[in-house]
């Protein structure tokens, strides 16, 4: 009797590792047999991107020939998806990272999603650290609900950096701009979509696991998200002093935080978990006041991250 396997569906895959985690191949591995694997539907091919001098073996399925290792002059995230284009042959690219674990019917449920909506560009799943603690429940309120919330008009403004599909036009006409980290490269090109009116959409039943290392990882991601809204208010006005540049992204950040809570919190967080989210509300903003007064200094600042 023959086996039909899963859906293949018209879409080149691209994963990259944003972090340096304590196993990232093994991060890598798992997120490929995850892909590769998923009944309701598999990319038409996968394209790993590694920094030049990087070895991966995935292992079983090692010689599939819908996986290509490809390596690039670059240790950024960011250059290493938009180096991947050349090698893409289908005409929807979905961009992830390598520490998000997708769900079963991740990709199938974004395919289904752009299919259904011709004028959106790109739509996004849900990010989360799982639910198997009141605190990866608020964390992931905190880090990653962001990408759900809309404008006042109900718009969707965010595309998700770690699992998005995209039309293969969005990703040739919006670059990512090189030395600035993926926070903040993240962050411009996210404004440059949003000033040209593209279309965006999020479907939160498309969802990946990210990778969680406890508070030294929590420590470095809030750390980022200071220093992403530093240097996005020094590209607006260069002349602010250090330390009123670094209230005011940390402002920025617990604004963001409030919209985000109000938009979608109960989606993500128990009844329980309120009291500890407003705590790490306020415990998240040390960080990232330690992040935005790293402004000053890009280069010290990446060698101070794991992110990369």
């Amino acid at each position: 009797m023959d086996h039909i396997g899963p859906p293949v569906l018209p879409i080149s895959l691209i994963v990259v590792s944003d972090y340096l985690s304590v196993d990232g191949d093994g991060e890598l591995r798992q997120s490929l047999q995850a892909y590769l694997h998923d009944r309701a539907g598999v990319p038409a091919e996968i394209i790993v991107m590694l920094p030049a001098g990087s070895a991966f073996f995935h292992g079983a399925g090692q010689d599939d020939p819908s996986v290509v290792i490809v390596t690039h002059d670059s240790d950024e995230s960011s250059q290493l998806k938009d180096a991947a284009l050349p090698y893409c042959r289908q005409p929807l690219i979905a961009v992830v990272e390598a520490d998000c674990l997708p769900q079963p019917g991740w990709m199938a449920t974004l395919h289904r999603a752009l299919d259904e909506n011709p004028a959106v560009a790109a739509v996004s799943g849900r990010t989360s650290y799982g639910d198997g603690s009141m605190l990866k429940r608020v964390m992931s309120l905190l880090d990653r609900g962001f990408i759900e919330c809309r404008d006042r008009h109900g718009k969707v403004i965010h595309v998700s950096s770690n699992g998005a599909i995209y039309r293969r036009a969005l990703l040739e006409r919006y670059r990512f701009q090189p030395g600035q980290g993926p926070f903040v490269s993240a962050h411009i090109r996210q404004d440059a979509m949003n000033e040209d009116g593209i279309a965006l959409a999020v479907d939160p039943r498309a969802v990946s696991i990210h990778a969680y290392e406890g508070l030294g990882f929590i420590w470095d991601v809030r750390r980022n998200k200071g220093f992403q809204f530093a240097l996005m208010k020094l590209r607006k006005r260069s002349d602010r002093s250090r330390l009123g540049l670094a209230v005011s992204a940390v402002m920025a950040s617990f604004r963001e935080n409030h919209r985000t809570i109000k938009a979608v919190g109960d989606q993500f967080c128990q009844p329980a978990d309120w009291p500890l989210l407003w705590l790490m509300m306020l415990a998240v903003r040390v960080p990232e006041f330690v992040g935005a007064l790293a402004a000053g200094d890009p280069a010290d600042f990446k060698a101070s991250t794991r992110y990369r």
